[in-house]
């Protein structure tokens, strides 16, 4: 059970492999949907590589789910606007005993 109540949907292209044939094309697996928590606001987050971007939405996923920086996230909110991205930041919360709590995903 989760920290936080996830009554949102996200779905999650997870990057399978970069295709070498020329055309640079990335393969993708079939999508993935999750249980999340979305905060639709602009925030200022620091990505991989040590830079700070402006991050328009949070993604909050229960433990520890099997996510990275190639994979792409969608997410539909109640208005019915679509946001498809690569994650600019992925940061974990942990509980006192070192377990992974929450993921948040920003995208």
């Amino acid at each position: 059970m989760a920290i936080v109540p996830l009554k949102q949907k996200a779905t999650v292209h997870k990057y399978v492999a970069d295709n070498n044939d020329g055309w640079s094309t990335d393969d993708y697996a079939e999508p993935v949907e999750y249980a999340v928590r979305a905060t639709e606001r602009f925030e200022v987050v620091t990505d991989q590589l040590g830079e700070e971007v402006t991050s328009s939405l949070k993604l909050m996923f229960d433990k520890m789910p099997d996510v990275g920086y190639n994979d792409k996230f969608s997410f539909t909110n109640e208005l019915g606007v679509t946001i498809e991205r690569k994650p600019i930041s992925i940061k974990y919360t942990r509980m006192v005993n070192g377990k992974v709590a929450l993921t948040s995903v920003f995208l």
